[in-house]
């Protein structure tokens, strides 16, 4: 379902989009809680096994399946307008040959899909609702990009790529600027820019164009820090 909501979204279908995430969010919730529960069952029978073998030695060995990056970001579709300048607009599909039985996979899974929701609720935002119910469906968009990243940050072996942080700390500071904000949204794009500067430093070349889409947010800082001395 959410490789379906991004093709929806990427085709400027925002409210079909935001029910096949919701769907595929649903499902990952109640994936993980399973897995969750699975866990606990085996450490309780590990536990009791080892109390029956009582001293003898025992080697297990953890066998996993290979780890598969499970995002990529979509090419967006949608006719652009001045609205969207700066706003990092592609969805991420999921790689259906990951192994979704594993925990963090999972958790990056569901990860993803928080994203993609925010984004979609970013553009509904944009494009899809009545003014009357812009607002709400701005701050739809903040709460799920600031609980992607903070799911995100908060996994020690969560994968995903520098690309999407910056994409949801760029995606924020949007928003911010769009309510009026620039306090808040020029925080997001300080930090933006820290990324980038460090990824020019110490990145690859690769990575090194992963930034390239975000210039567009962060010039007006560049240029203040340029013009600042010669004031």
């Amino acid at each position: 379902l959410n490789n379906v909501g991004t093709i929806q979204l990427a085709s400027g279908h925002t409210s079909e989009a935001i029910g096949s995430f919701l769907k595929s969010l649903r499902d990952a919730k109640m994936s993980l809680a399973e897995r969750a529960k699975k866990e606990d069952n085996m450490a309780r029978n590990s536990s009791r096994a080892e109390d029956k073998e009582g001293n003898r030695s025992r080697e297990t060995v953890a066998v996993h399946s290979p780890r598969i990056p499970i995002e990529a970001f979509v090419p967006f579709s949608m006719p652009l307008s001045t609205s969207t300048e700066g706003l990092y607009l592609s969805p991420l599909y999921l790689s259906e040959s990951a192994d979704y039985d594993r925990y963090d996979t999972s958790v990056e899974a569901s990860v993803a899909i928080m994203y993609n929701l925010a984004l979609a609720h970013h553009l509904n935002a944009l494009f899809g609702t009545a003014a009357a119910n812009r607002e709400t469906a701005l701050d739809q968009a903040i709460s799920l990009y600031e609980l992607a990243y903070n799911v995100h940050m908060q996994e020690e072996d969560a994968d995903l790529s520098v690309e999407f942080t910056m994409a949801v700390v760029n995606n924020l500071g949007h928003i911010h600027r769009l309510k009026g904000d620039e306090a808040k949204a020029d925080k997001c794009f300080h930090h933006l820019l820290s990324t980038m500067l460090f990824l020019r430093s110490y990145g690859s070349a690769d990575s090194k164009c992963i930034a390239e889409p975000f210039v567009h947010s962060i010039t007006h800082l560049i240029l203040q820090d340029t013009v600042a001395p010669a004031a």
